[in-house]
């Protein structure tokens, strides 16, 4: 045995966590900055490209600045040779020697000319990442700002008008199934699909003209027979996609415009449509797409029909399938991952993939090259958004280092991606699910590292001496031991990534998910298991058919028990809480200072001073929300519903009120619209909600609404409940599932009074009108500091007649009865009420400059929501201000 003091000294174990050196973060750090620059602060794309040129000529000079140094130190300084007594001896140079004179023979000098290459090395790093950060700047600037001048989005408006194009299919028709029974829908829904075209000619009269750019191109009816390549001429209506019309909403044409689509087209029917020339078949795209469209086949052959749904969402990304419950289902668990196409699926694919060429008898090159080629195919074929590019690109860097026998590095082959992704598409930056995607990775990485039984952790003796530990194990102990480190390794992942993306999560989706913590531990395995036997179905339904209805019984079986857990968890009490989230600032500085803590960790400050900082800046958070609120102001807001009613009102005191919640067409459209804004206010509860009358576009938006806010009580006409019907029977039944208690109002009854403000009913009399609910509309008048605003929903005669015979009541703002109709807006109304402002809440439909004369003659200025989107009126001591969320065109 070696005696001990013979015995090597035992090994350290490094507890830094410095990071190794990984320069690709820093380059896409750079990159990032040019980017963001060029969307708030852009610069002609002459300077981006001039900085970008400056800067590589400054990196060169500082490169070739670097090597004269270092030549000249060699050159020039003494060299030094060993003596006989171990000490060095200088030998000098010539005196001859031209550069005699100016070698340093110090060693002062020599540390000088050290500091001076470190100085120009440094520069020319510095000159480096700005030339990235222009590069990056230009082509966002090139992909966000520049279109050609014969691109279709320039000769878009926002009022449809008809055109006909040709233009070449980019993708096959993607099925748009009518939406889930609804109890407030009236309008039957129909089905449709959508597919990408991009553009080849406009008709302009009896000539063709050239046209450019993509567009979405909606078709009502059957999916046409059309396939990628295709040229077609279309019979459609042109309009742009609309941006946001209210605060708080999110920007549709912004979405499209990342993509380059600045242009929408709608096609009545698929006789609209017509195919003038096929596509090639040698069209990569053409076979992909068949090849998916097969897909969806064998999973519509081998599963239950509603689970093949849920099948071609996760498994081909064609998220069309489900309907908007189901989805939502999954968003209020925190499993909406599950049924976009991004990294999981990419990586268990890829997992697999590698299973089965290990073990099979193939080079490791021909194996590795297989997994690349197929993981590459597959995420052409499904949608490739960010996250799918992503994990391409980390499967790609993984095939690469097994090939070369290396080990890749995490956050440097994170950063490749990133760089890759933003090449593609520099507008992916601001995509929730690109920056949710790396986030989760990131989270991934770090937190594998600082795991107690990670390899980063384990020198070489560690690793050795637990290898045989759990050799020495019995199986069933071997079996235990490994699925405890699994259920642990899963709970801790899955608190780490909820507590990193909650910010992110609630100021994008509003949802608050407790019941994220503990499904997604529990529904891993049968989200392994689904994929497996989801892609085993697309690999042997067609060659194998026995082994297809295995793994189509196995895939059916799971994704049963998969949708029935969120299901679970969607209906699980406090399971889910929807919320206001922070704002882009609040988000800035979180995720700002978190990446230079884990940049900069000798920075970093201890545990206990984050957790106090975190706390201040949480309650700075809180703190900026509550000063939203002026209790010397009255706020009063008239959202862009379309052919639709809600007003908002919130009085000094605090006292929210809703003045109608509905539009016609789809109610969830209504109330997210309505939600976006309330959560923008950072409102969860609303101290009333008034009812005008039982037109469906005035409440239908409620039933959802009650799902999300708290109200404290919902005022309704005497008749509003007169004569039900199955929209007025389902709106009864939701405010009583709710709880919320329902008052009748009749003229001379105040809601809410105070010193300064209070709500007043004019109408309708306590006997009520023996004519239409229109007749009947609840008339409320809200007042603060002698000024008023009048809301008088759909009134029209004989119950504006009745109005009208009683007092005058001069206002500031008057909302124009029933959305601007002659029939409701007579002259004797606007001598009536004398209005400096009227608002038209509507889609602009009515004959306007008719409407508008009649306000005019009496001094009155008219709005419209359909024109100007969200009008906000401001009463406070100086005066009201009347101000607009969109400008006119």
């Amino acid at each position: 045995m070696t005696p001990m003091s013979d015995a090597a000294p035992p090994t350290v174990r490094s507890t830094s966590r410095e990071p190794r050196y990984q320069p690709l973060v820093i380059v896409l750090t750079a990159a990032v900055a040019g980017i963001l620059v060029d969307r708030f602060r852009p610069l002609p794309l002459a300077a981006w490209w001039t900085l970008a040129t400056a800067d590589l000529v400054l990196w060169t000079a500082s490169r070739f600045d670097h090597l004269w140094l270092s030549m000249g130190r060699r050159l020039c300084c003494r060299r030094l040779r060993p003596s006989g007594d171990g000490s060095a001896t200088a030998i000098p140079t010539s005196p001859s020697s031209p550069t005699s004179s100016s070698c340093p023979t110090s060693p002062s000098s020599a540390t000088s000319s050290s500091s001076s290459c470190t100085v120009a090395l440094l520069f020319g790093h510095v000159a480096l990442l700005l030339a990235v950060a222009a590069a990056a700047g230009a082509w966002h600037h090139c992909r966000w700002y520049l279109f050609a001048a014969d691109d279709l989005g320039c000769y878009a408006r926002r009022k449809a008008q008809p055109v006909c194009v040709e233009a070449v299919a980019v993708e096959s028709p993607r099925a748009l199934p009518p939406r889930a029974p609804d109890p407030m829908q009236v309008t039957p829904a129909s089905e449709g699909s959508r597919l990408a075209v991009d553009l080849v000619s406009l008709r302009n009269g009896a000539t063709w003209q050239p046209a450019s750019g993509r567009a979405t191109l909606l078709v009502i009816g059957e999916p046409p027979s059309v396939e990628a390549g295709d040229r077609l001429r279309c019979f459609v209506h042109l309009s742009a996609p609309d941006g946001p019309r209210n605060p708080g909403a999110f920007d549709h044409a912004a979405y499209l415009r990342a993509d380059r689509v600045r242009s929408q087209l709608h096609a009545k029917s698929p006789e609209c449509i017509a195919a003038v020339e096929a596509g090639s078949d040698w069209n990569l795209w053409r076979q992909l797409q068949r090849v998916r469209s097969h897909s969806n086949q064998l999973l519509e052959r081998y599963l239950d029909p509603r689970r093949a749904e849920l099948a071609a969402t996760v498994l081909l990304g064609l998220r069309e399938e489900l309907d908007d419950g189901r989805r939502e289902a999954f968003l209020t668990t925190g499993t909406v991952h599950i049924l976009c196409i991004s990294g999981l699926h990419v990586g268990i694919l890829a997992w697999a993939l590698f299973g089965i060429m290990r073990r099979a008898p193939i080079p490791r090159g021909w194996a590795v090259g297989a997994v690349a080629t197929i993981t590459l195919l597959y995420a052409l074929m499904v949608d490739t958004g960010p996250s799918v590019v992503r994990a391409t690109i980390l499967v790609l860097v993984a095939c690469t280092a097994v090939w070369l026998g290396r080990r890749p590095l995490g956050f440097n082959s994170l950063a490749a991606a990133a760089l890759v992704v933003l090449a593609i598409n520099p507008a992916d930056l601001f995509h929730v699910g690109a920056q949710l995607s790396f986030l989760c990775v990131a989270g991934l990485i770090w937190f594998a590292t600082r795991r107690p039984h990670s390899d980063d952790e384990l020198d070489g003796t560690d690793k050795t001496l637990d290898r045989l530990i759990m050799h020495n194990l019995s199986w069933p102990s071997w079996t235990m031991q490994k699925l405890r480190r699994s259920v642990i390794g899963l709970a801790e992942a899955g608190v780490v990534l909820w507590l990193l993306t909650l910010p992110l999560v609630l100021a994008r989706f509003h949802v608050f998910s407790l019941a994220a913590l503990v499904m997604n531990m529990f529904l891993w395995p049968l989200m392994l298991v689904s994929l497996l036997s989801g892609f085993g179905v697309l690999l042997f339904g067609t060659v194998l058919p026995p082994l297809g209805w295995l793994c189509g019984w196995l895939c059916d079986a799971s994704f049963s028990l998969l949708e029935g857990g969120v299901n679970l968890g969607h209906r699980m009490p406090c399971g889910h809480f929807w919320r206001p989230g922070p704002a882009d600032w609040w988000l800035w500085g979180f995720y700002g200072a978190l990446g230079l803590a884990l940049a900069f960790p000798r920075i970093r400050p201890r545990l206990r001073w984050c957790i106090a900082l975190l706390g201040v800046w949480i309650a700075a958070g809180f703190s900026a929300s509550a000063w939203r609120h002026d209790n010397s102001r009255l706020d009063c807001t008239f959202l862009s519903m379309g052919h639709g009613c809600a007003v908002f009102v919130e009085s000094p005191s605090g006292r929210t009120m809703l003045y109608d919640a509905g539009q016609m067409g789809a109610p969830a459209t209504g109330a997210r619209t309505i939600s976006e804004f309330l959560w923008d206010r950072g409102l969860t509860h609303l101290d009333a909600v008034v009812l005008s009358h039982p037109d469906i576009d005035h409440y239908d938006a409620l039933p959802a609404l009650l799902e999300k806010f708290s109200v404290g009580a919902v005022y309704v006409s005497p008749v509003m409940f007169a004569k039900e019907n199955r929209t007025i029977k389902a709106l009864r039944q939701a405010i009583e599932q709710h709880g919320v208690p329902v008052h009748e109002v009749r003229a001379g009854d105040r809601l809410w009074a105070d010193d300064v403000c209070s709500v007043e009913v004019l109408h309708p009399p306590d006997r009520g009108i023996a004519a239409s609910g229109n007749a009947n509309s609840l008339v409320v008048a809200v007042e603060y500091r002698g000024r008023r605003i009048v809301l008088p929903g759909d009134l029209e005669s004989p119950g504006l007649d009745d109005m009208l015979a009683g007092k005058p009541r001069p206002c500031e703002v008057l909302m124009a009865p029933h959305h601007g109709s002659r029939k409701s807006n007579s002259p004797g109304l606007a001598a009536w009420c004398k209005p400096r402002w009227v608002v038209f809440s509507g889609d602009g439909r009515w004959n306007l400059p008719e409407i508008d004369a009649v306000y005019r003659a009496v001094g009155g200025q008219s709005l419209q929501t359909h024109d100007c989107g969200a009008i906000r009126v401001q009463i406070d001591g100086r005066g009201v201000r009347v101000s607009q969320f969109v400008e006119p065109r």
